[in-house]
Parts: structure tokens; C-alpha cells; sequence
């Protein structure tokens, strides 16, 4: 299948290969690793690493199956465009809006938590107005030349991955050496010292796939990022290669070793990350204030991917013409301006979650994006195996083939699907289904009313374009 990366070319194609290689780890690690991990350690124990492994497994199925088609067709709608050319407008529609929902859901998160960081040094301060000064100037910033956002996010991802990098050399010496633990060499022994490996058993572990899910969610943003991509062909191949890894590696490795460090039943304080009281435990509250400090980043960081993500596949929509006109404006920068505004201004409802419920919006609401997410990957991997049937028909060959195929995309949908069960199991996170569900329904009315009358009645659509 031909690439055709004029679709959409308002967009100005000015990201570069390093803004692209971080820009998807940016959007990743946020705060459902570094402040999320709290609530999933004390429904899982140490059983948490499975659900990581599991989830690390789905994630790089989904990727390497999105790589193939976004190598050949590096477009701003990227998986929405595709689910429209290949099942259809209704499942593009769908498709688009319920990512839209996902991130939405995501920033909103993410801003509860900048509000709960806060805290940790003014504890009276009032949760909801940092998350929305946040939000403010993200939205800012998504508004300038994409180049000056791809360079400021570059910057955020650099600080995450040093934070990460070295929490783990941190942890490791602890483990290893016995320093800032009283001399006391661990091991690995806090995995299974304090009621076993799987303390709340495989229920534990069934509990916070949610939450786990939702941490990962997000890297498929990197295809949506190819739409702006100064040279996909040569950029989008290695990021496909190299992300799955480094996020897996990043999360499974950071969270071993926090849960190796100190005993996990320890670091559990409602309202803190468990990043943070290991460096409190260790007596060295300065490096702990550095830590939140740089976790608030990591929030940052993902919520500004988040407006740009969503900002962008609103804007293909409605290139599409399957949202209103207006969103399609674009300004000297050449950003789809109308859709950040739209896009920040959804997301602005969750500082008022925040302030109704500061203490519960975060888990809520991080609860709610998982379902969208589910949705997005099995769609993803739908998408992938027509994909590979049409172009394999045609005789043609592709840049980026998917390994093991169709076994492997298969074997993701069967995981997807164990996934959203483990979800709709556990009371904790059934929210995600029903509110996800709900939004699914609110689509496809909107699309019956709206967008269906267009592919009924061809006068219908000629009035729209005109």
C-alpha cells in the first residue's frame, strides 16, 4: 500500500528523528508510573510486576502491528484514518472519538495528581488550581510553531528519563550494598517477605490491570505525532523499534526495584508516590523533594503530549468532516488551533472533579480512560491484520512487516479481551466499562444524527462541503 503523506499536509512537518524518539516516552511516563503505583501496590503487592510484564507484552503487539501501517501511511489521523478507510466512516468516527475520550480522561488524571504533588509541600494548598494553571499553560504551548513543542518536549522526556535512570541506580545500591538501609543487604527477599509474592493473590493482580493498562497508554501516540514528522521514513521504523523496549524496561525494572528496595506494605501513604517515601525512608528528604519536583514534570509533560494527541486526531476528524468545520482552522503556526481550544477546554472539567473530590478523581478517573484505551488497541490490531490481507492481496511488499503474522496480532486481541474481563471483574475499576460505554453510545448517536445522513443522501454531503 502506497504512503501517502499528503493527507492532511496543513500540518507543518517540522518534527525531527530525536523529537520523535522521545516524544512517545514522553506521553507514556507520567504519573500513572511515578504517582499511580501507589494505589496498584496496595491491590497487588508485589504481584503488581506480573500485571507490568502482561501489559508490556500487549503493548509491544499493539506497536509493532501500528508500526506497519504508519511506516506506509504516516498521516495526523493515523489509526482513526485507517479504521475509516478500512471499516468504514462509522469505525473511523468511533475509533477517533473514543482516543479523543482517552486522553481527555488521561490529562484530567494527570492534572489531579500535579494538585496532589503540590501537597506534598503546602498541604492546605488547594488541589484544583495548580492542575489548572497547568493546563493553561500547556495549552499555550501547543499553540506555538510544533517544532518549539517537539524541542520542549524533548526536554521533559530527557528529565524523565534521567529521573528514572537514576532512581534506579539509587534503588540498585540499596538493594545491592546495603547503603541508606542501615547497612542491610535486601536482595530481591521484599518480593516475597511480607505475605508472599501475591499477598491479595491472582484477585490482586486482576485488580490493577486497569491501572497498569492506563500507564501504558499513550505510546501509540507516537503514530498520530508521524502526521508532523519532518522524515517518517527514516524516523518512524527506529521509534517503533526502540519504544516498547524502553518503556517496558523503564516501568518493569523501576517498579522491581522499588518493590525490592523497602517492603512494599511500607511505602503505601495515601495521597504520596512511592517514589518519594523511599527516599524519605532513606533519611534524605532532599533528594525526595527533587523527586516530586520532577515527577510534577513528568505530569506536565504528559498532559502537553495529551492536548497535542488529542488536539490532532479532533483536527483530522473534522478534516474528515466528522466533527464541526471550525476545528479545522489553523493558525500562522500551522496548529489546528480550534481543536486545542476545544480539546483544553474538556479537559478543563477535570479541575472541577478536583475540586468537588480532590481525594478520589485521581483513581476514577484513571479508571475511566482504560476501557478507551482497550478499545483503541483491539481496534489497532483489527485494523492491522485487514491491513496486511489487503496489501499481501495486492502483490505488494511493505517497509515495516509485522513478524509472526497473523499469529501475534491474534494472540493481542486474545490479551486485550482477558484484559477488559480482568476490568469489568474487579469492582474497583468497573467504572471504566460503564463510563466507557457510555461514551461509545454518545458516538455513535452523534454519528447516526449527524455524519450518517451524509453517506445515506450524497446531496446531504455536497451541502456540507459547500
Amino acid at each position: 500500500m502506497k504512503s501517502d503523506q499528503n493527507t492532511h499536509s496543513k500540518l507543518d512537518r517540522s518534527l525531527k528523528d530525536r523529537h520523535i524518539q522521545f516524544l512517545a516516552l514522553g506521553g507514556v511516563i507520567g504519573v500513572g508510573l511515578f504517582y499511580g503505583a501507589s494505589e496498584a501496590v496496595r491491590l497487588a503487592g508485589p504481584g503488581i510486576l506480573i500485571a507490568y510484564i502482561i501489559a508490556g507484552i500487549i503493548v509491544a503487539i499493539v506497536m509493532r502491528s501500528l508500526g506497519e501501517m504508519t511506516v506506509e501511511k504516516p498521516i495526523a489521523g493515523s489509526f482513526s484514518s485507517y479504521a475509516h478507510e478500512l471499516l468504514g466512516p462509522r469505525m473511523g468516527f468511533i475509533t477517533g472519538g473514543m482516543w479523543w475520550f482517552f486522553w481527555v480522561a488521561t490529562v484530567m488524571s494527570e492534572l489531579a495528581a500535579i494538585g496532589k504533588l503540590i501537597q506534598f509541600w503546602y498541604p492546605a494548598f488547594p488541589a484544583w488550581i495548580p492542575g489548572l494553571v497547568a493546563l493553561g499553560l500547556f495549552t499555550l504551548c501547543n499553540l506555538l510553531v510544533v517544532r518549539v513543542f517537539g524541542e520542549i518536549e524533548f526536554i521533559f522526556a530527557i528529565l524523565k528519563v534521567m529521573t528514572i535512570i537514576g532512581f534506579m541506580i539509587f534503588g540498585a545500591l540499596m538493594i545491592l550494598t546495603g547503603v541508606f538501609n542501615d547497612g542491610k543487604v535486601v536482595g530481591l527477599t521484599n518480593l516475597w517477605a511480607h505475605g508472599g509474592f501475591l499477598p491479595f493473590g491472582w484477585v490482586g493482580v486482576i485488580s490493577v490491570i486497569s491501572l497498569v493498562i492506563q500507564g501504558y497508554s499513550g505510546i501509540e501516540t507516537l503514530a498520530v505525532e508521524a502526521g508532523e514528522s519532518q522524515d517518517p521514513a527514516k524516523s518512524l521504523p527506529k521509534a517503533f523499534r526502540t519504544v516498547t523496549f524502553r518503556i517496558s524496561f523503564f516501568y518493569i525494572g523501576s517498579i522491581l526495584i522499588m518493590l525490592a528496595a523497602y517492603p512494599w506494605n511500607e511505602l503505601l501513604k495515601a495521597g504520596e508516590s512511592p517514589y518519594i517515601l523511599i527516599f524519605m525512608k532513606a533519611g534524605i528528604p532532599l533528594v525526595a523533594t527533587i523527586m516530586n519536583l520532577l515527577i510534577i514534570f513528568s505530569a506536565l509533560s504528559s498532559c502537553n503530549t495529551g492536548v497535542y494527541g488529542a488536539s490532532r486526531i479532533l483536527y483530522s476528524m473534522a478534516e474528515d468532516k466528522n466533527m464541526p468545520a471550525a476545528l479545522t482552522k489553523i493558525n500562522s503556526n500551522k496548529i489546528p488551533y480550534m481543536a486545542t481550544y476545544a480539546t483544553a477546554a474538556a479537559m478543563s472539567i477535570g479541575t472541577i472533579i478536583t475540586y468537588l473530590s480532590p481525594d478520589y478523581v485521581y483513581i476514577w478517573i484513571t479508571s475511566a480512560s482504560a476501557f478507551a484505551s482497550l478499545f483503541t488497541w483491539i481496534v489497532i490490531l483489527v485494523l492491522e491484520i485487514l491491513f496486511r490481507s489487503k496489501v499481501e492481496k495486492n502483490g505488494e511488499k511493505l517497509q515495516y512487516p509485522m513478524p509472526f503474522w497473523p499469529v501475534l496480532p491474534i494472540l493481542g486481541i486474545i490479551m486485550l479481551l482477558g484484559a477488559l474481563a480482568a476490568i469489568i471483574y474487579s469492582p474497583l475499576t468497573r467504572v471504566s466499562v460503564f463510563s466507557g460505554i457510555g461514551w461509545l453510545l454518545l458516538l455513535l448517536v452523534y454519528y447516526q444524527i449527524k455524519i450518517a445522513p451524509r453517506y445515506r443522501n450524497p446531496s446531504v454531503k455536497v451541502q456540507h462541503d459547500a
